[in-house]
């Protein structure tokens, strides 16, 4: 009895963490379209969420069906038998998610629910069977195929439904509205926000009152006999408030159908996807109750009542559920980071991309462009010059104003059109009694619309075609791991008991802790480097002063760094070395970044500022060349130490200790002049190069004499070597560098 007390409560425990890792990966549903369009400020968007979260946790009731008996046959299990299940169940879902969580990767709560249950139970129902000596055909009686086929064959179809319906309705929706959609927002703006926001609360209806036990049933039969009528009057009520708003308040009516949505989709999620964190601990504990009141011992009583219609979810569960899910979306920031990763697959600008091209994604854009030719061969030629005009790159940069930073990713019509579609498809789905996820509904919807308006041009389509099968790729993962770790686990609990448990709630714990901590290092990483950029991003400098700074902090980084190789080379400390090598490593990714950023801010500048625009681009082309140098040195020294290559001579250590405090002499000369140009006499700073170089040609002849004595090995020759010539190309950019601003300001 003391041992399944503390496994309800475990369950308990895992549905909270559960709770907050899915709400994490699912918060991109229904925040991708607002935050991405910045229909509001982030503030207003998260509030809007919350309310729909906490709402729709009370039309969770009725769905639990999928954690009783959409998947297995309770009937057929004794109440010791499912706690393994369901045990097993939670503990996979709480590492799987926070996997895909850490990565920035939506997933499916639905997906992973479903095959761990189905994985679970298939492996203590074989259990089972074997030890009361059945048939082992009679281990398939556990399993509830029938649903699980028409649950999984379901939620794969509406990938592809979604994702043709997201390119269809919004090409339709581009050639009403055009990017420059002003004027004809006038026209059709309010009759455009009363259809979707008619959409959504029909979507509210369907989806809502299925499963709520709020309303009487004869209510909810009202409801759905009068739907019609109550649309076509919900419709007029809405133009019209739309209009007045439009017209006399001066509000974008575009904005209210993106805010709408987002609250309708929260609502959604909460109402849907809840059942995938708390239907399996809350079943337990119903199951527990049950067997606590017959008074048969845990072995004996089979859960026929958990195969029952009439078991409800108490209320303020539902309501604890719906406050923990807010909680984390208000300060959970891998939320945020899997948000991130949506947006930027279906952003309208082009820049830099988070995934690789591969042949695949080649593949399908070649294939894809050919199509396209051949198509546009049999349209009218009105008709494709107009599309063609419509989607012109001037038109669209001022629709989302893409400059900079803080531009929306995609404009108020795409969003719109986002939140209207996912909301007309999961209500139809639902309607019809068709299983479906929402993940993959709203993703697919997304990157559909983002196809039909071109997002997906030729400098980023093959990165975003990568990343979106990188992204389905990981659904079909999802499953095959949720069905395989699922059954290994249920496997060590069945054989396990106690001290199964025991150790596989330490490595879900220790897992959990090392996730945190491994995260937190890889944000304050990004945010690191996303400081260095703050430089170039300074409002009330000029471009030409701020790329002026940005180059004085890389040099500064740079000199510290150069210094720190050598000196821990010197010392043989590795552990320094590491550390040294490690930042180099993220100096190289600042290094490509600022190179895609020097582009835009080169397009920011008027045409007649060429000089500008030199700076920025060649400085930014040095730095590179300076930081490929820097970390070439810090490799190759960290390389030759961790494999115990014989130390340098002293007299070379002593010659580089040389160069090491010769070069920091002329890292803080350039790093000076650049801060004040008037501080230092450039005669000096070429002067103090020429010494510099000279020392440098004086040692490396040196070292090509003793290499043809042989008096050095092969490893020693190149390490030493390479000291000096890495050391020599830096020097010769910085001069470069200081010349060039130089010439710049006189």
């Amino acid at each position: 009895m003391t041992f399944i007390i503390f496994l309800v409560v475990i369950l308990f425990i895992l549905a909270i963490s559960d709770l907050v890792v899915g709400v994490s990966n699912d918060a991109v549903n229904f925040l991708n379209s607002a935050i991405g369009s910045k229909a509001a400020p982030y503030r207003v968007i998260i509030i809007t969420a919350i309310v729909g979260i906490l709402l729709g946790s009370f039309f969770s009731s009725g769905i639990m069906e999928i954690a009783r008996k959409g998947i297995f046959h309770p009937e057929y299990f004794t109440f010791d038998k499912i706690m393994w299940v369901f045990l097993a169940v939670m503990l996979t879902d709480i590492i799987l998610l926070d996997v895909f969580n850490s990565l920035g990767l939506p997933t499916s709560t639905t997906v992973s629910i479903v095959f761990e249950l189905l994985g679970s139970a298939c492996v203590v129902g074989v259990l089972y069977s074997i030890e009361k000596n059945d048939n082992i055909a009679d281990a398939f009686k556990y399993i509830n195929f029938e649903s699980t086929i028409s649950i999984i064959s379901g939620i794969f179809l509406s990938v592809f439904i979604a994702f043709t319906c997201g390119v269809v309705f919004q090409y339709l929706f581009r050639q009403l509205f055009t990017f420059e959609y002003t004027s004809r927002l006038k026209q059709f703006g309010a009759l455009f926000a009363g259809f979707g926001i008619t959409s959504i609360i029909y979507f509210l209806l369907i989806k809502g009152l299925k499963g709520t036990t709020l309303f009487s049933p004869n209510s909810i039969t009202w409801v759905n006999n009068n739907i019609t009528t109550l649309l076509i009057i919900i419709f007029i009520v809405i133009v019209l408030i739309c209009f007045l708003l439009q017209h006399y308040a001066k509000v974008n009516p575009l904005k209210i159908v993106v805010l709408a949505g987002t609250f309708a989709l929260a609502m959604a999620f909460a109402g849907n996807d809840l059942v995938n964190f708390i239907g399996v601990p809350i079943t337990g504990y119903l199951a527990f109750q049950n067997w606590v009141a017959s008074g048969v011992p845990a072995g004996d009583l089979y859960q026929t009542y958990l195969a029952s219609d009439d078991v409800i979810v108490p209320n303020y569960m539902l309501l604890t559920a719906g406050i923990i899910m807010s909680l984390t979306i208000w300060f959970n920031a891998k939320a945020r980071k899997v948000t991130e990763t949506e947006v930027n697959l279906a952003r309208q600008d082009e820049g830099e991309e988070r995934f690789k091209a591969n042949a695949v994604s080649r593949s399908i854009v070649k294939s894809s462009l050919m199509l396209g030719n051949l198509i546009s061969v049999f349209l009218p030629r009105n008709s494709y010059k107009n599309y063609r005009l419509n989607l012109e790159k001037s038109k669209i940069q001022k629709a989302t104003n893409v400059q900079g930073e803080d531009s929306a990713a995609f404009d108020l019509v795409r969003a719109s059109s986002n939140l209207i579609i996912a909301s007309i498809l999961i209500a139809w789905a639902t309607s019809m009694k068709l299983p479906l996820s929402t993940t993959y509904v709203t993703f697919m919807v997304a990157m559909g619309s983002s196809l039909a308006d071109r997002a997906w041009g030729r400098e980023s389509a093959v990165y975003r075609v990568a990343g979106v099968l990188s992204v389905i790729g990981g659904w079909f993962i999802t499953a095959v791991i949720a069905f395989v770790a699922s059954g290994i686990f249920a496997f060590i609990l069945y054989k396990g008991e106690e001290t199964g448990t025991i150790i596989l709630i330490l490595i879900t714990l220790v897992y959990i802790i090392f996730s945190h901590i491994k995260f937190a290092q890889k944000e304050k990483k990004a945010q690191k480097l996303k400081g260095k950029f703050t430089a170039l991003e300074a409002s009330d400098l000029d471009l030409f002063e701020r790329n002026r700074r940005m180059v004085n902090n890389v040099l500064t980084e740079l000199y510290q760094n150069y210094h720190s190789t050598i000196t821990s080379l010197n010392a043989n400390n590795t552990s320094q070395l590491k550390k040294v090598n490690a930042d180099m490593d993220e100096m190289v990714q600042y290094g490509f970044k600022i190179r895609t950023k020097s582009i835009k801010y080169i397009k920011e500048l008027q045409t007649t500022d060429k000089e500008t625009a030199e700076v920025i681009l060649y400085s930014t082309d040095l730095l590179q060349d300076m930081i490929q140098s820097a970390k070439f040195l810090s490799e190759e020294s960290l390389e030759y130490i961790n494999n115990l290559h014989q130390a340098p001579q002293k007299s070379f250590i002593k010659t580089v200790e040389k160069l090491n405090n010769k070069m920091d002499v002329f890292f803080k000369l350039i790093i000076e002049s650049l801060s004040d140009p008037k501080a230092i006499d450039y005669d000096v700073v070429r002067k103090s190069r020429d010494e510099l170089r000279e020392f440098i040609n004086s040692h490396l002849d040196r070292q090509i004499s003793e290499i043809q004595k042989r008096n050095l090995s092969t490893k020693q020759a190149i390490l030493q070597t390479n000291i000096f010539l890495q050391s020599r190309d830096i020097l010769a950019v910085m001069l470069r560098i200081s010349k060039m601003y130089r010439r710049y300001q006189k």
